[in-house]
């Protein structure tokens, strides 16, 4: 099929010159204007196409000048063979092609990870649930070259620079640097399809650091691209079903048998529950669809990242009571109780009455959860994981009840109920004093804003607790730009309630 060109008589379906001319093919010519009295884009389109036929026929005229025959083609040997002798022969590798002409790309240097940023990385994420690696092996091999992927090395270091008081002096390179060297070198260390399990972790890894770091800066797309690449690696590696004992992996299938020590098999539980963690979070931050087939036969017990504190033999397939005292785990139910609390509702977007037997369901499990967990211990090193995890299931029973505030005569007082419940929470926390700040909290504080600045016309109270909520995200927000994005949305929403409440007053 041609396009119209110069010479063409312009007779449809198919003009002179295409009918007589190879490839004699007769299918019909696509045309880039219409005929006469086409609309003011095809116009547009043809004065287009005669500028493009005058710098043609300007170049023609330029070359015969110049003294060359456009007719043929020219042909130049760009390397001698004085600079080819005494080379030695390279692989035909992915690496040489994109090189190609023996200039190295900046963001091919090798980047040394200096101790100092090692220390800030293993001091960030002491105790936070999304490294899993075990931290003394790791602090060993992270400072020797080539034990471990490039893509880990860098990601590392961004995340170091990222939390660094003063990042300039921590590193030379700047966190837009050090991210583009990560993107760049997971895509290769994943293709080179290692299938060692202490490798494929080391991917797993870098693919849930950098979902976290997207997330941190409220880059949502990316945030859910890395964490749905994680997804598929702990799936392919068998990570799914590890059981209370198994020495293999279930790859595809296959049960592989590997040799697994203690703190293998630790690292990969932990894995698998760091991945799926990272899932729920995406769900949560950006209202997005799981990544995690939930449908798949789960098998691997529940998760500790805290030193003294074995794995739970329970299996993931039986969440509706808590049943472990790592403080991960429970994080971890929790989340899930959120992300199938937000599946629902999706499903049921058209709030009516009588409420399905579903509904109850969900809410029966919600109230066990929240009411068999243990009370917040402000001051603790894990009392954020807790206010999180409590955080958690009251959204969770907001999500599951706010469609259904005008139909249902429960559940305004329900959700009433439970944002005062997370206020007085976070209220009593020591914000100032945290290290870290988990990004999870800016949408889930910012659910609960929601329900109460709906209500600000109907309960005094409301009003108080809003107050704090913003409070406290005004002060976690400087240690996150994903809180700083939500803290900006939900202050925009209260000041267009306070204006409709000035014109209108209270409905």
């Amino acid at each position: 099929m041609f396009t119209i060109m110069q010479g063409c008589d312009g007779e449809r379906p198919t003009c002179r010159k295409c009918r007589l001319h190879p490839p004699r093919s007769l299918d019909p010519c696509t045309y880039s204007h219409a005929p006469v009295g086409g609309t003011v884009s095809t116009q547009l389109e043809e004065s287009m196409e005669r500028m493009q036929n005058k710098i043609y026929e300007l170049e023609h005229q330029l070359e015969l000048l110049n003294g060359q025959d456009p007719s043929k083609v020219f042909l130049e040997e760009p390397y001698s063979n004085q600079q080819l002798q005494g080379l030695p022969p390279e692989p035909d590798t992915w690496d040489n092609l994109m090189q190609f002409g023996g200039i190295p790309s900046p963001i091919e240097e090798p980047l040394e990870l200096t101790g100092a940023l090692l220390d800030l990385f293993l001091h960030h994420f002491f105790r936070y649930p999304f490294f899993f690696l075990e931290p003394t092996q790791f602090q060993q091999t992270a400072l020797l070259p080539d034990l471990l992927p490039r893509s880990l090395l860098v990601s590392v270091a961004l995340w170091a620079t990222h939390v660094s008081e003063n990042p300039l002096a921590e590193s030379v390179y700047s966190e837009e640097e050090l991210l583009a060297r990560t993107v760049h070198h997971v895509a290769r260390d994943i293709a080179a399809g290692d299938a060692l399990p202490q490798r494929m972790l080391h991917m797993i890894q870098t693919e849930v650091l950098l979902s976290l770091y997207y997330l941190d800066y409220g880059r949502l797309l990316e945030a859910n691209y890395h964490r749905a690449g994680a997804t598929s690696l702990v799936f392919i590696s068998g990570l799914h079903q590890l059981g209370a004992s198994s020495q293999n992996l279930v790859v595809q299938g296959e049960n592989i048998p590997i040799q697994m020590g203690a703190s293998l098999r630790m690292e990969m539980i932990n894995a698998f529950w760091s991945v799926l963690l990272i899932n729920n979070y995406c769900v949560a931050a950006s209202n997005t669809p799981s990544s995690m087939p939930y449908d798949a036969p789960i098998t691997t017990p529940w998760p500790t990242h805290f030193p003294n504190v074995a794995p739970s033999s329970v299996l993931f397939l039986d969440e509706d009571g808590v049943t472990g005292n790592s403080p991960l785990t429970l994080l971890t139910q929790a989340s899930i109780h959120l992300e199938r609390t937000m599946s629902f509702t999706a499903r049921n977007s058209g709030a009516s009455l009588p409420l399905p037997s579903e509904f109850w369901a969900i809410e029966t499990r919600l109230q066990s959860f929240r009411s068999r967990l243990p009370p917040l211990d402000i001051g603790h090193p894990t009392d954020q994981i807790s206010l999180v995890t409590h955080a958690f299931v009251n959204v969770a029973i907001l999500c599951l009840h706010s469609p259904y505030i005008n139909v249902y005569a429960e559940a305004r007082s329900k959700c009433l109920t439970t944002a005062s419940c997370v206020a007085v929470r976070i209220a009593d926390a020591r914000l100032a004093k945290w290290e870290i700040v988990d990004p999870i909290l800016g949408p889930l504080l910012a659910a609960v804003a929601d329900v109460l600045i709906a209500s600000l016309t109907h309960v005094p109270q409301a009003s108080a607790d809003l107050q704090v909520i913003l409070s406290a995200m005004q002060t976690l927000a400087r240690r996150s730009p994903l809180i700083q994005r939500y803290l900006t949305v939900t202050q925009h929403q209260y000041t267009a309630a306070q204006q409709s409440l000035d014109l209108f007053g209270p409905l």
